[in-house]
């Protein structure tokens, strides 16, 4: 079995102790986090989903752009998008990518 490191893109600065603030996306953000992940060698970064963020799937294209090598786990919630719409978009993704995408199905955790 081999291990895999995978880091968060988020769209814009922010924690816990320091709050969001500004655009929704910020590409400079973006951009300076994707080839930090790349030049530290991480494998594959989560591009999250959130219903009131922008698209996760434009979000990874961007941050591909900016990169050569690192891979992208792309975050899915089946049921906000067609299935057929989500297929093609993803598959131009990857093909655009070189083959770097993969998709991660969302699904909310039920309390034991």
């Amino acid at each position: 079995m081999s291990v895999e490191f995978i880091g968060y893109i988020a769209n814009q600065p922010g924690s816990e102790i320091h709050p969001r603030s500004g655009a929704a996306v910020q590409p400079e953000y973006v951009e300076k986090v994707a080839r930090a992940h790349e030049e530290a060698g991480f494998d594959r970064a989560l591009v999250a989903y959130h219903s009131n963020s922008p698209d996760s799937a434009f979000v990874a294209s961007y941050a591909a752009s900016v990169t050569r090598t690192l891979k992208f786990l792309v975050a899915h919630r089946p049921g906000f998008i067609s299935p057929t719409v989500a297929a093609r978009q993803f598959a131009t993704l990857d093909v655009l990518t070189g083959g770097r995408i993969a998709v991660k199905r969302w699904r909310e955790q039920k309390p034991c």
